[in-house]
């Protein structure tokens, strides 16, 4: 395998398309920056979209395989379902996830930077941080550019 240490990649956007580019970068051994404003890699999909969405997807399934049981002779009590307690049980898997991939980046040596990346010009970046506050300019070699997608409502 042939190493690029002197390469300096940049990847704006967490998500699964950024951090897979970020830790194949790494692997391959070039220096990576991953930018988002996130706590941690993972975009929309673990944060907002298909993790959580899942997650709930599979309590719906249990309710529904719990009523669907009475054709064979078994029946329960009513659920009861305690709201509060089953939103801190998604944002735990979310946040199990979440951490992991930043651990992975710390393992890959790829360094992450909370934050939004605005280009200065065709090497440079300016990256204003969401946690710690301020601002950082990074130079570049190569950019991956993978800020995904956005929600959309349906109109009414």
């Amino acid at each position: 395998m042939t190493t690029n240490s002197n390469l300096r990649v940049a990847v704006i956007g967490g998500g699964p398309g950024g951090y897979a580019a970020a830790f194949l970068a790494a692997d391959l051994g070039m220096k990576v920056t991953l930018i988002d404003p996130e706590a941690n890699p993972g975009g929309v999909c673990l944060y907002r979209g298909c993790i959580p969405s899942k997650a709930l997807l599979h309590v719906a399934k249990l309710l529904e395989e719990a009523e669907q049981a009475k054709a064979w002779g078994i029946e329960f009590a009513a659920p009861k379902i305690d709201l509060a307690k089953l939103r801190g049980w998604k944002e735990g898997v979310v946040k199990k996830l979440t951490g992991g991939l930043g651990q992975l980046s710390k393992q890959r040596s790829v360094t992450f930077i909370q934050g939004k990346a605005a280009f200065v010009n065709s090497t440079t970046l300016k990256v204003t941080k969401s946690a710690a506050g301020g601002e950082e300019t990074l130079t570049f070699d190569r950019i991956v550019i993978a800020t995904g997608s956005r929600r959309r409502s349906c109109p009414a």
